[in-house]
């Protein structure tokens, strides 16, 4: 084989393309029963594995070291959060627990359901968790609002609680200035009347008003689910993500609280992402399909070329997905993109042939003689565009980099089929539907550019050096960008979701996780890892031991002396109640509007009062509507008080609380920090936003230098990116000196092969140029313009110097030949197949979309413009440069 490309003899032997003209039909019968059976097997098998964990190659040192984490605390793996969020806190608490408790019950779905702070445990010792600080500031509140709770326990009543605001304002020994706490509810209840007076729902939180410290306010809380997933599944979230979707909407969550769901998580993204990409490629690719045909049509000038070439390309589609399926198993999220290579690829074959049969029809000969030296002529070209292609992705097969492993050896074998189809089914298709008039071949604008090449090659070459070392500058600022969450869809919901915690330092989903043999080891090591700046906490075990805790049992003792005992909401049978209601409210405007004009008052507590006694009024004034004064009151009634009831429940719960050892911990709690085999985690929050590439690696750097053992997402994520850099790096250096050394053993010269490498070498330089230009970061999707490139590069310049060696001795320039005619226009399908990801929701997909655009029209000019002016230099203005290769 070398040597009939060496000597340039055909290596598509004669009786092979007798073979398939004689026996055309049952050829395509043979093989079309051969490609239905494979698949039926495809269909049967086909398998994507969606886990993006398994793209890194298992037996790297992070990848051992996160399997072992993993093994260690599997209730971590794999989670999904529920960000409850609301307007109070009471609101949320209800509904998280609501949501919680219904989804305990799907055991088969979910392995286990984990609400952090919410529990017997956390209800009676939570005040122990404050620091000193943060208890006395809890203490004082309480003491502002006693005398307020005081009163009010004697009549817990609407009508109580106008009674006790009206002894708060006229009491001349109340400073409203002083009391921040009281100015506060009096600014709630402004609101909280204005809501009920529009017909909105909006109960007062007295746990924001009376509980200082957020720790106990959360108008956002979470639950942590583990599902069971099957990888195996085309979406192995589908089924977890879909019920919590249907539990929260079947419990009218956002109707009877108020309240928003978020969904988020590694499986959720995946679910999301998969769905955003299955959805948005079918468009896409009917868009594609049209596109490329319409580019095929003007390009070949005939449907019946354009049936052969499309069927062709998906016959040699369909054998090498069953090849997938057969040898490695499965497809991945990396290796499943094989397809648009191998459609931008595989339809160059068919192209080359089809247009150097529509050549020699032109030059007059007979339809079977013109099939079979178009095969003939373009079969070395073709050989060697394939071997050198494969070697181009065989290239990645030895990568730690599995994804792209996978995607190598698939991608590299299917060039092989594609030009077994190539030489066998599209003759046989084109010999039995033969063109029914004879035609030229229209090269009218290759002969206008060769003009202005053969005129200007200078200029261009010169334009192009400049291009190439102002390219050269900017490769130095070319990034990676190994951040998972930016190939999403930004506005899918687990994304917006997962970017709102980013926001809040307290949130925060990335940690770095540390296991430690014994619990003094772990906080040993915790000690030191609190002293980095990069470090905003550290989170062990023994951080759930309270510190000071009989300092702060005697500081809560005293606070239970200061509540009043829980009264019951009362209910009066008799019609008087709304009488009272009224009159009380009646009583507490007027201590209002005399309040106001004292003169002493601050500005703060002016503005206030007027506020609170103006919103007063106009409810006054709508309890006098015929019909609706009962009612008004009674919506009134809910907003205020149940809320109220519940906190002093909570309160004197929280006054209970007792010594906590690491026995009394919850279990829930224990397990995420302890190990059924012993070990203990030590947990690691950053002190900056870890979207920042900078902030991310200084604080892995900073952890890893003390912990070279830590892992967690922060780590995995920037050591796979280093990984991948590092994969397709050596692969591509590995590719591009393999498929030289095969060039130059077919080839006759070194020069004959710079001159196939520099135009791929000059578009891949362009193409990261722009990229940094346009800021476009490499990721891990958009990081297979490498091969891609690579096999469209080589192919089209092997295409340009073959057929300028055989025009040695014809006056006839390069772009003048069906030759030229075939690289631009299957560099044209390849750009219409990828330009429609452009526009895909699917940042990633997106992303690759619009590099490998721009790379592939970077090879067009480098190939059909830059390369040809070169060799016009070269040769002084003469019209062929073939005898100076």
């Amino acid at each position: 084989m070398l040597r009939c490309l060496k000597k340039n003899s055909p290596c598509i032997p004669d009786w092979w393309i007798r073979f398939v003209i004689t026996h055309a039909r049952s050829l395509l019968a043979v093989s079309l029963t051969i490609t239905c059976v494979l698949l039926f097997f495809t269909v049967k098998n086909f398998k994507i594995n969606t886990d993006l964990t398994k793209m890194i190659a298992e037996d790297l040192p992070f990848r051992q070291v996160v399997q072992q984490y993993h093994a260690d605390f599997p209730e971590l793996v794999g989670t999904i959060l529920v960000v409850v969020e609301g307007k109070t806190p009471e609101d949320v608490s209800r509904a998280r627990d609501l949501l919680a408790e219904r989804l305990r019950k799907e055991k088969a779905t979910f392995r286990y359901v984990y609400t952090p702070g919410s529990g017997t445990f956390w209800a009676k010792n939570g005040l122990l968790y404050l620091n000193d600080k943060e208890l006395e500031q809890q203490g004082d509140t309480l003491m502002e609002m006693q005398p307020f709770l005081a009163l009010l326990s004697q009549d817990f009543s609407l009508a109580g609680l106008f009674s006790v605001l009206k002894q708060i304002v006229t009491s001349p020994d109340i400073s409203l200035a002083e009391n921040t706490r009281l100015l506060q509810l009096f600014r709630e209840l402004t609101d909280v009347i204005a809501d009920v007076e529009q017909g909105k729902t909006k109960d007062m939180s007295w746990q924001q008003l009376m509980l200082a410290n957020k720790k106990f306010s959360h108008n956002k809380q979470f639950i942590l689910l583990q599902p069971e997933l099957n990888y195996q599944t085309v979406n192995p979230a589908k089924k977890a993500v879909t019920l919590i979707r249907q539990t929260a909407s079947s419990l009218h969550l956002e109707k009877r609280y108020g309240i928003h769901i978020g969904i988020t998580g590694k499986p959720v993204i995946n679910y999301e992402d998969l769905r955003s990409v299955r959805r948005d490629i079918t468009t896409a690719s009917i868009v594609s399909f049209i596109l490329v045909g319409i580019i095929l049509y003007l390009g070949l000038g005939s449907a019946r070329l354009v049936f052969a070439g499309l069927t062709t390309l998906l016959v040699g589609l369909a054998w090498t997905i069953a090849f997938a399926i057969l040898v490695v198993g499965r497809l991945n999220m990396i290796s499943v993109t094989f397809v648009v290579l191998f459609i931008g690829l595989g339809i160059d074959y068919g192209i080359q042939i089809c247009l150097r049969y529509r050549e020699l029809l032109s030059r007059g000969l007979p339809h079977r003689d013109g099939v079979a030296e178009a095969v003939r002529s373009t079969g070395n070209t073709l050989l060697l565009c394939a071997i050198s292609t494969a070697i181009g992705f065989y290239a990645f097969v030895p990568t730690a980099y599995v994804g792209a492993s996978e995607l190598g050896l698939i991608s590299g074998t299917g060039m092989f089929f594609i030009l077994l189809a190539s030489v066998s089914i599209l003759p046989a298709i084109m010999f039995l539907l033969p063109e029914k008039k004879n035609f030229t071949l229209a090269l009218s604008f290759g002969t206008s550019i060769a003009r202005l090449l053969i005129k200007y090659p200078l200029p261009i070459v010169v334009t192009a050096a400049v291009a190439a070392l102002a390219s050269m500058a900017l490769l130095p600022k070319v990034s990676f960008d190994t951040n998972p969450f930016h190939m999403s869809d930004q506005r899918s919901e687990p994304i917006r979701v997962v970017m709102q915690l980013f926001d809040d330092e307290q949130t925060s989903p990335w940690t770095i996780s540390i296991t430690a043999v014994n619990r003094k080891k772990a906080e040993q090591l915790a000690a030191r890892l609190r002293k980095l700046p990069e470090v905003r906490s550290v989170l062990t075990l023994d951080s759930f031991i309270p510190k000071n805790q009989e300092e702060k049992l005697g500081q809560i003792e005293d606070m239970g002396l200061v509540l009043p005992p829980v009264a019951q909401q009362k209910v009066n049978p008799d019609n008087g109640q709304y009488q009272r209601d009224k009159q009380a409210l009646d009583d507490f405007i007027k201590a209002l509007d005399k309040r106001k004009k004292n003169e002493n008052q601050t500005p703060e507590v002016v503005t206030t009062i007027t506020q609170l006694a103006t919103t007063l009024h106009t409810f006054s004034k709508l309890l006098t509507v015929p019909g609706g004064n009962g009612r008004l009151l009674d919506r009134l009634n809910q907003a205020l008080l149940p809320n109220l009831s519940l906190l002093l429940k909570r309160m004197h719960t929280l006054t209970e609380a007792e010594p906590v050892k690491i026995a009394d911990l919850p279990a829930a709690l224990t397990t995420r920090y302890r190990s059924k085999s012993g070990r203990y985690r030590v947990q690691v929050f950053p002190k900056h936003d870890l979207r920042n590439l900078k902030n991310l690696k200084q604080f892995v750097n900073a952890v890893t230098k003390i912990a070279p053992t830590a892992t967690d997402q922060p780590v995995t994520v920037l050591m796979a990116g280093k990984t991948i850099v590092s994969a397709f790096r050596t692969a591509s250096l590995l590719a591009l000196v393999l498929i030289a050394v095969f060039l130059r053993l077919v080839m006759n010269s070194w020069r004959e092969v710079m001159l196939v490498l520099v135009p791929l070498l000059l578009a891949l330089c362009y193409t990261m140029a722009i990229a940094v230009l346009l800021g476009i970061p490499f990721n891990f999707a958009n990081i297979i313009i490498v091969p891609l490139l690579l096999g469209i590069g080589v192919d089209s310049g092997i295409h340009v110097i073959q057929r300028i060696k055989e025009l040695s001795g014809i006056n006839t320039h390069i772009l003048e030949t069906s030759t030229a005619r075939a690289v631009l226009f299957s560099s044209l399908t390849t750009i219409m197949s990828f330009g429609t990801l452009s526009f895909m929701h699917h940042a990633g997909t997106a992303g690759m979309g619009k590099l490998l655009t721009i790379s592939v029209a970077m090879m067009i000019i480098s190939t059909l413009l830059i390369l040809p002016a070169y060799l016009e230099l070269r040769i002084c203005g003469k019209n062929n440069g073939a005898k100076h290769l």
